[in-house]
């Protein structure tokens, strides 16, 4: 997979995540009743999240990124940067929202990078192999 496909598959991701949480929990206002219920609700957005960007990049043709990048990028960019955000989110209003939805983008563009670091090193490892 290209590395620029990397990032934005972790970016769609940080923005789906961010938008299942800027509805579910802000403009919703769910609050789950237990910790176990909160657990749930935090884990299924996280696969939700991960599950959507690799069945709309399959079906658009882009790439095929892999559950193994895109679950931990969803899960890294749910604690960074956009729980703290919604925690300090003064209300649900569209500007709020909207600035949620950037920082989720950011945040899964971000944790990406790491992804894209590897791929560019197992790449330069492979073709210096096959130059001997």
């Amino acid at each position: 997979m290209r590395k620029r496909d990397i990032i934005f598959a972790g970016a769609g991701t940080g923005a789906m995540l961010a938008t299942f949480v800027a509805l579910i929990m802000i403009k919703v206002g769910l609050e789950p009743p237990s910790f176990e219920a909160a657990l749930v609700v935090f884990f299924g957005m996280i696969f939700a999240s991960a599950f959507a960007v690799k069945k709309i990049s399959q079906q658009i043709g882009c790439c095929d990124p892999s559950l193994k990048q895109l679950i931990p990028v969803s899960f890294l960019t749910f604690f960074l940067p956009i729980l703290g955000a919604s925690f300090g989110a003064p209300n649900g209003s569209l500007e709020i929202l909207a600035t949620l939805i950037l920082f989720g983008t950011l945040g899964g563009a971000f944790w990406s990078l790491p992804y894209v670091l590897w791929a560019h090193l197992k790449k330069t490892d492979s073709t210096d192999n096959e130059e001997e």
